[in-house]
């Protein structure tokens, strides 16, 4: 099962996220911020603070989750566009 092994944050808005088969995607956070509103509060920052996983999602404390789902959906949807 694929799963998330460590994600940072590159220039202040891309995540840098590492997976367990070994590939790496760099994954711009601003179109997230565009598409979805429940994200809103991540838009204000300037820099968005390092987010924890646990192996299927990116989230912050008391504040949103990002499902691994959600992110390979959403570098099809990218993609396709």
């Amino acid at each position: 099962m694929l799963q998330i092994i460590r994600v940072d944050i590159v220039d202040g808005q891309t995540f840098d996220i590492e997976l367990s088969n070994g590939h790496l995607i760099l994954f711009d956070t601003r179109q997230l911020m565009e598409k979805d509103n429940s994200y809103e509060i991540l838009r204000n920052l300037e820099v968005l603070p390092r987010p924890n996983t646990d192996g299927r999602s990116i989230f912050w404390r008391d504040g949103p989750r990002l499902e691994l789902d959600e992110i390979m959906a959403l570098l099809n949807w990218q993609e396709s566009n």
